[in-house]
């Protein structure tokens, strides 16, 4: 089983977070930690194809599932990436029912879909069998829905009825700004939105994420509580920021404390 999959289906909450920078031992070094998954982010940040499939390699090493979001619901880019062989794929702002329609079509396979044949990694490079991967394997890998509008949020209950939607990922901030309150996540329009869509796809059977850029105990425990059943936190860059600060500050802190002695002029 899609090993993403599976850790969703254990009923255990999932920890991950966003990997921006372009190097692969970057996935490499953050897989090892132990998170639960790695988000590559293909929307917001420059990563080519070459290098995020290089990333899901990384993650791969490390055992580590990986979860891709693609740039933009369009066919020529999302086929790319599933020939790749990511064990999650995320769309971007899918705010109507056509939307979510499209972006499922180009993952599945005829009849159902409409996805293009031609996998690669996906297939081991040939090493396992393409009519398998037809019948079964193509069903495996996740297919996540991203739901940043209040036109998301009001037509989710359809989303959920089509098949082969895997879940949803709540974008908190791209909520609020649909609201035309930017970053006021928790304005009382927003929250309740947060709330009805967690609400949604869990009735409906199907586990949603939420994606945040902090690392702040207090808004992690605000997401958590609401009972996300898989949560993204921070980014590489900013764990790379905060200990180059923290380290700075320690031996600042240390050096003063020890000041150099004057020399001579000697």
């Amino acid at each position: 089983m899609n090993p993403f999959r599976e850790k969703l289906q254990s009923g255990k909450r999932l920890i991950g977070t966003h990997v921006n920078l372009t190097d692969h031992r970057v996935a490499e070094m953050l897989g090892s930690v132990g998170f639960d998954y790695l988000w590559f982010d293909m929307e917001h940040i420059s990563t080519s194809f070459k290098e995020m499939e290089i990333h899901l390699i990384g993650a791969k090493a490390s055992g580590t599932p990986s979860l891709v979001r693609v740039g933009w619901n369009d066919i020529p880019h999302v086929k790319r990436v599933l020939e790749a062989g990511p064990d999650a794929v995320l769309f971007p702002q899918i705010n109507s029912v056509e939307e979510a329609r499209q972006a499922i079509d180009t993952c599945i396979y005829p009849p159902e879909g409409k996805r293009g044949f031609g996998p690669f990694r996906a297939i081991r490079y040939g090493l396992d069998s393409a009519e398998d991967y037809i019948r079964n394997g193509n069903l495996e890998m996740l297919r996540f829905l991203q739901i940043e509008n209040r036109s998301a949020v009001a037509c989710m209950e359809e989303m959920c009825r089509i098949p082969h939607v895997d879940g949803f990922v709540i974008g908190p901030m791209d909520l609020s700004g649909s609201l035309g309150r930017v970053g006021d996540h928790q304005s009382r329009e927003c929250d309740g939105r947060i709330d009805r869509a967690i609400a949604i796809a869990h009735g409906a059977g199907l586990p949603i994420g939420l994606s945040t850029g902090s690392d702040d105990p207090a808004e992690l425990t605000r997401w958590i509580s609401k009972g996300v059943d898989f949560i993204s936190a921070s980014t590489d860059t900013w764990s790379i920021l905060r200990g180059g600060m923290e380290l700075l500050r320690c031996m600042r802190a240390i050096s003063d404390q020890y000041p150099l002695e004057k020399r001579g002029e000697g």
